[in-house]
C-alpha cells in the first residue's frame, strides 16, 4: 500500500520520479512472477485510502467461443488473490504487442510452465488507461488480453485450458490517469491465478 500511495503522489507530482517508482508496481522475471503468485494472500487492489467503500460493480469483458460476453462482477477492497502486474507494450490504438515485450512474454510462459504453476488456471487481464469510451476500452484490453494469450499458446508448451482472458478496460487504474506518465502505468496485463 505504501508503495501504491507513494507512486500516486509521484505521478502527480514528478511524472519522471513516477516512472522509477513503477518498477516496484511490475514484474518482469519468471522467479518474480512465480514468487508473487505463490505468496500467501495478501490485500493488493487500489481503493482511495480511508474510503468506507468496501466493494463496487465493474463491468468486464471475456470471450466465450466466438462471442464477446459482458459481465457485472463485484470488487471488493479486501481482495486477497496474489495477482502480478506486467508491463506488457502495445502501441496506441492498438492490441499489437510490441517487439520490445517479447522478452517480457517470454519469463511469463516461463513462470507458467513453471513446476509451482503447472497445474494453476492462469487469468489474462487487460487494462486500458482513461483514454477513449468505456466500451471501446473493454474490447481494446479484452484484445490485448488475447493477444498475450495467443504468443503464448503459439511459441509454448501450455495447454490452452489453463488460460483465460478478460478486459478490464480503464475500472481498475493503479493511478490517476491524469497525466501521460500515469496513463502508461495504467496501461498493463495483470496475472492472477484462477481461485
Amino acid at each position: 500500500m505504501r508503495t501504491l500511495l507513494l507512486t500516486i503522489f509521484l505521478v502527480t507530482i514528478f511524472p519522471a520520479a513516477a516512472l522509477r517508482a513503477q518498477e516496484d508496481m511490475f514484474q518482469d522475471t519468471a522467479d518474480e512472477i512465480v514468487k508473487k503468485l505463490t505468496r500467501p494472500a495478501v490485500k493488493t487492489r487500489g481503493f482511495v485510502p480511508n474510503s468506507k467503500i468496501k466493494s463496487r460493480d465493474i463491468k468486464v469483458v471475456e470471450k466465450d467461443e466466438h462471442q464477446i460476453v459482458e459481465k457485472t462482477i463485484i470488487v471488493t477492497k479486501n481482495d486477497t488473490s496474489p495477482r502480478v502486474n506486467m508491463k506488457i507494450e502495445f502501441d496506441y490504438n492498438s492490441y499489437l504487442i510490441r517487439r520490445s515485450s517479447f522478452t517480457l512474454l517470454n519469463e511469463l510462459a516461463k513462470a507458467i510452465t513453471d513446476k509451482k504453476l503447472s497445474d494453476k488456471t492462469i487469468i489474462i487481464k487487460g487494462h486500458t488507461d482513461s483514454d477513449g469510451s468505456d466500451a471501446y476500452n473493454l474490447i481494446l484490453s479484452l484484445n490485448r488480453a488475447l493477444s498475450v494469450l495467443n504468443y503464448i499458446l503459439a511459441n509454448f508448451p501450455v495447454e490452452a485450458s489453463r488460460l483465460r482472458s478478460v478486459g478490464y478496460g480503464e475500472a481498475l487504474p493503479l493511478v490517476p490517469n491524469n497525466s501521460a506518465a500515469s496513463k502508461q502505468v495504467n496501461r498493463r496485463v495483470e496475472i492472477q491465478l484462477e481461485k
